[in-house]
């Protein structure tokens, strides 16, 4: 049935990881090696890099090199809708392909299920638009 894919669930893992540390710190947006983030919560190490640029690129986490670099966010958790990081990781949540191409469907738009794909659609993305990463961290 549906499934959360294995990258997005890491993802968030490492956004909770960071936002707690930042929570955690005396000084504001400590940055975490990504290997400590890796050992920290049970993700292979060169996955979690991957992800960490998708993150990144998408401008939900910021990176620092050199001795104490490592990654942190880049805006409060409160402030970082779940929409925005399942979207970076994965793209836009499509419960089928006919969503954005009615062509891809033999039925074209005689489709009456269609109405029930993009019902789940909007469900879905309600729900992800209106929650943030604080909003996991506190349960």
């Amino acid at each position: 049935m549906f499934s959360v894919p294995t990258k997005t669930q890491y993802g968030i893992r490492a956004l909770v990881h960071l936002a707690r540390a930042d929570a955690a710190s005396a000084a504001a947006s400590a940055s975490q090696a990504s290997a400590e983030i890796a050992r920290t919560e049970g993700i292979p190490s060169k996955y979690l890099e991957g992800i960490l640029v998708q993150l990144k690129t998408a401008g939900l986490v910021l990176s620092e090199r050199g001795k104490k670099g490592g990654y942190r966010l880049a805006k409060p958790a409160s402030e970082m809708r779940m929409i925005e990081i399942v979207e970076a990781l994965e793209g836009e949540v499509k419960p089928v392909g006919c969503l954005d191409d009615i062509g891809v469907c033999a039925q074209g738009d005689c489709c009456l299920p269609r109405i029930f794909w993009v019902g789940l659609k909007e469900a879905i993305d309600g729900y992800l638009g209106s929650r943030t990463l604080s909003d996991v961290i506190e349960g």
